[in-house]
């Protein structure tokens, strides 16, 4: 089946494709572990943060982490084509993964850029580790989800059919 217009040109021709699902499947575990690790801490560490950052921060941090065991529990009960158990669960988990990773993002951006409430301490605060690394991670995510929309990569359990 032919893809149209820019869904054709977004997966490159299908000219390049990469066959490593378990390698992706353990990359997006390990990247939404990361954002919620991040969170968590600084959740825990004892700043004192508005009310309304605190509450940002746990859902964000359950959000990547429920995204994180729908894609592994996908992983491993082996939701192929054919098997029978449902694939829409895996999608869901991915799409939860890239809202955490982009609620992340603008959050950071937000934070530095125009400020939040009670936290005018950030306004301007580029240099903070744990931010840019979070948001690294979450930038990193949103590429990888976005590689396996577009058929660049495809994650476990599924396999590429190689028809040339």
């Amino acid at each position: 089946m032919s893809r149209p217009g820019i869904a054709r040109l977004i997966s490159l021709y299908r000219y390049f494709a990469f066959n490593v699902p378990a390698l992706i499947t353990a990359v997006s575990l390990a990247l939404l572990l990361g954002i919620a690790a991040v969170h968590l801490w600084l959740l825990s560490a004892g700043y004192s943060l508005p009310a309304y950052f605190r509450a940002y921060l746990a859902l964000l941090a359950a959000g990547a982490l429920l995204a994180a065991v729908g894609i592994g529990a996908r992983w491993v009960t082996g939701a192929r084509e054919g098997s029978g158990v449902s694939r829409r669960g895996g999608h869901m988990a991915w799409a939860l993964g890239s809202l955490a990773s982009l609620a992340s993002i603008g959050m950071y951006l937000a934070s530095r850029t125009l400020g939040l409430p009670g936290l005018d301490v950030l306004t301007g605060r580029w240099d903070y580790p744990l931010g840019t690394f979070s948001m690294i991670l979450a930038g990193l995510f949103v590429a990888l989800h976005f590689s396996v929309l577009t058929g660049l990569n495809v994650a476990a359990p599924d396999r590429r059919g190689w028809r040339d």
